[in-house]
């Protein structure tokens, strides 16, 4: 019995060494593939055993990686390829550790997740440990990140002071605006009524003036009346030339030449002349109407002759470059020597007689009466003062109504994008121009414009995504929408345009707004920003950003 009692404690260690040797046990005495955080999982009972971790099964600890798929969750291989359903854990000591899929592992292929190498441990396939040069290189771009991060969190720390300080300012400024606004109205009021008033006194002294003034402006007019009249008595002869002459063409020109350029001439005579038998006749002049109104109706009645010259001149002119001068009609050449002789004095282009410049209706001369000065003093005064008032009580009005907008935007619960806020951004490609005003529109541009999108809010509460939508309507598709998606970068600016759907456009978007910053720094600084709420958002300069286009100064 002593000897028993001696013997088996030996005898269950042996057995114990010979399972756990067998189980493919790395340096740590952990089965091959299976990481640190899982070593616990791994370890046999007092009687060598052990259980699949989905409670299934129980195998000798020693079946554990012996290359046969033993557990229904193919837990008992984690360092083989035997199940397949596994992870195998990669050590990449001076790396990152990292795990496969237990089907790659002796699969002849180097893992880049294994840069150890550890996946292809049979032999059949060398695959060198590189796991100091690539976590060197890890190392140097994840230094590379941090030092954009670290950045970018500075510069937007630097947004969020001045989103704070910002939104202060407009909640002071509009405070100060609404309360000019009962000045303003009443200011614009009193200068409305004083206005009427001028208006009022300046028409009963015209009225009272009228014939007097009506008898300075018609002898001002009445040089200009006469030259007019001289016009159109001029016109109207050379207009009545070129009738007789086409009319003279269609009765005399022979008739069995079947001149076809003659032929047309006439018989766009004939229409001429049916469609001037349908016009109206022109009224004719009133004595009592004003000179104004006399030399507008001269000018008028002098036009419709200018057009009709047009017309019978081409008429002429279309016969005389296509006749047939083989002919020889009498009827026909006295009307193309006609036609040469006039268009020496007539300017096609301009339907009016070479080196004739419209008549200007010239500005009533004041009339020198200290009286109708004073009145007209008055008026011109009153309606400065409205204007002056007017305009103040707009700017009012449209102050409020920006910077309410603006106060309604969601910047971000720390007003990080306060700053951005209307400022347009530009990317271009081999094709086109793509542009977009943060919480305005974006837009496409070549040849013409395109709209593709107002800010229409943000995607899920990360804020950083925005949707752009109702822009221009695609033909047999969607409105256009933008998606745009920002990361951190040290400065704001589109890094790529994308279309993945019809009309859905991705922009995305680099800039210091998103950069993460320590929540306890963002609290720390909210309170020292309370201290400073009285300053001024221009006192709050932006980092980084100089080559912002801004589209509308906040």
């Amino acid at each position: 019995m002593k000897t028993h009692s001696v013997c088996f404690p030996i005898l269950a260690t042996l057995a114990l060494s010979v399972a756990v040797t067998r189980a493919n046990v790395n340096n740590n005495n952990i089965p091959r593939g299976v990481s640190p955080s899982n070593a616990k999982l791994y370890v046999p009972d007092s009687g060598s055993n052990w259980s699949c971790l989905d409670g299934s099964k129980t195998i000798p600890f020693s079946a554990v990686n012996d290359d046969y798929c033993d557990c229904v969750d193919g837990s008992d291989e984690p360092g083989t390829s035997a199940c397949g359903t596994g992870r195998f854990y990669c050590a990449n000591i001076g790396h990152t550790p990292s795990s496969i899929k237990t089907s790659r592992v002796n699969d002849g292929v180097c893992d880049e997740e294994c840069c150890d190498g550890s996946d292809e441990y049979d032999g059949q396939t060398h695959c060198p440990n590189i796991c100091d040069k690539v976590g060197a290189k890890a190392r140097e771009e994840n230094d590379r990140i941090q030092s954009i991060q670290n950045e970018g969190a500075r510069l937007r720390r630097g947004f969020i002071k001045y989103g704070k300080a910002n939104k202060v300012s407009l909640t002071n400024e509009l405070e100060t605006l609404k309360g000019q606004v009962d000045k303003v109205q009443e200011t614009l009021s009193d200068a409305r009524a004083k206005l009427d008033a001028a208006n009022e006194a300046q028409d009963a002294y015209l009225e009272g003036s009228k014939s007097e003034r009506e008898a300075a402006r018609k002898q001002q007019l009445e040089p200009i009346i006469q030259e007019q009249t001289k016009r159109l008595k001029y016109a109207t002869e050379v207009r009545d030339t070129l009738k007789l002459t086409l009319q003279n063409l269609k009765e005399k020109h022979n008739k069995n030449y079947h001149d076809l350029a003659v032929k047309g001439t006439v018989s766009g005579f004939d229409e001429y002349i049916v469609a001037q038998g349908e016009k109206t006749e022109t009224a004719k002049e009133d004595s009592d109407i004003s000179s104004d109104r006399q030399f507008d109706a001269l000018v008028d009645e002098t036009s419709v002759v200018l057009r009709d010259i047009g017309t019978l001149h081409d008429l002429l002119d279309g016969m005389k470059r296509d006749y047939n001068t083989e002919y020889n009609d009498e009827a026909v050449l006295t009307a193309v020597k006609v036609t040469e002789d006039f268009e020496v004095t007539w300017d096609s282009s301009r339907l009016d007689f070479v080196d004739v410049e419209h008549l200007v209706l010239p500005e009533e001369l004041p009339v020198d009466n200290p009286e109708a000065e004073k009145f007209k003093d008055e008026t011109d005064l009153a309606q400065e003062a409205f204007n002056d008032a007017s305009e103040k009580e707009s700017k009012v009005r449209e102050g409020i109504r920006d910077i309410e907008r603006k106060l309604n935007m969601d910047f971000g619960p720390d007003e990080t994008f306060a700053q951005l806020a209307d400022n347009c951004f530009d990317f271009k490609d081999s094709e086109y121009t793509y542009s977009i005003c943060l919480f305005g529109d974006a837009n496409q541009s070549s040849h013409s414009s395109t709209h593709l999108g107002k800010f229409s809010g943000w995607e899920g509460d990360s804020y950083d995504i925005q949707m752009y939508t109702g822009g221009a309507k695609c033909w047999n598709g969607p409105e256009r929408s933008v998606k745009l998606v920002m990361s951190c970068g040290t400065k704001t600016e589109i890094v790529s345009v994308a279309e993945p759907e019809k009309c859905e456009y991705l922009f995305k978007l680099q800039t210091p707004a998103v950069c993460p910053v320590p929540e306890d720094e963002v609290e720390d600084e909210g309170d020292a920003e309370e201290q400073e709420q009285e300053q001024s958002v221009e006192g709050v300069q932006p980092e980084g950003e100089e080559h912002i286009q801004k589209h509308d100064e906040l």
